[in-house]
């Protein structure tokens, strides 16, 4: 949900940040299409969108950035007060390695990290020490051969836990379950997953 006057920031998988405000985007019919998002941005070959942020003018804080190899990234966002058409770098991908998800958190929130094969850890961000946008990040968990990361969001009081898996099965569980740990730990196991479930 976003006002017309919000800054929309879209984060591909080559690690490229983009902006746009929200009236920039064109209004469409619940029923319509839509544009393809190519149309509105200059992206590049091979180049997708695969995180999206509303920010208010103005706002404090830092984007936290999650890539699918189990590295995670900490910047002011007054690093990207400043984006040209053709984008700016938000974090350095290595080959084989994709960004899979982007946060707007305060400095002082907590962070939950889930794999494919079903398990999450919980940590502080002030475990993240905030980076330069040229950077590849620190370890967010350790995965075992074949995982990766598949989600990242902020723990907030009052909320829950909603894990999906591959083939539809969906739970709800309490953010108690998942304890506070240290960046770079294995986590916890977020459930049982076979292969009627698939996995998370």
């Amino acid at each position: 949900v976003a006002s017309s006057h919000d800054i929309i920031m879209f984060f591909t998988t080559r690690g490229r940040a983009y902006r746009l405000k929200g009236y920039e985007i064109p209004e469409a019919q619940r029923t319509a299409r839509g544009r393809a998002i190519v149309n509105i941005l200059q992206l590049s070959e091979n180049e997708k969108v695969h995180a999206m942020i509303q920010v208010k003018e103005n706002t404090e804080g830092y984007i936290m950035i999650a890539t699918k190899n189990g590295l995670i990234k900490k910047t002011a966002i007054t690093e990207f007060a400043n984006i040209r058409k053709v984008g700016k770098i938000a974090i350095n991908i290595v080959e084989g390695d994709a960004l899979i998800s982007v946060q707007l958190t305060s400095g002082n929130d907590e962070l939950i990290l889930a794999s494919h094969e079903g398990k999450c850890i919980r940590f502080s961000e002030q475990d993240v020490r905030a980076m330069g946008r040229d950077t590849q990040g620190v370890k967010s968990m350790t995965l075992n051969d074949g995982d990766y990361v598949v989600d990242m969001a902020i723990v907030r009081e009052g909320y829950e836990v909603i894990t999906m898996t591959e083939n539809g099965y969906g739970k709800r569980s309490s953010t108690e379950d998942y304890r506070l740990q240290t960046r770079g730990g294995k986590g916890v196991k977020a459930g049982v997953f076979n292969a009627k479930t698939g996995k998370l």
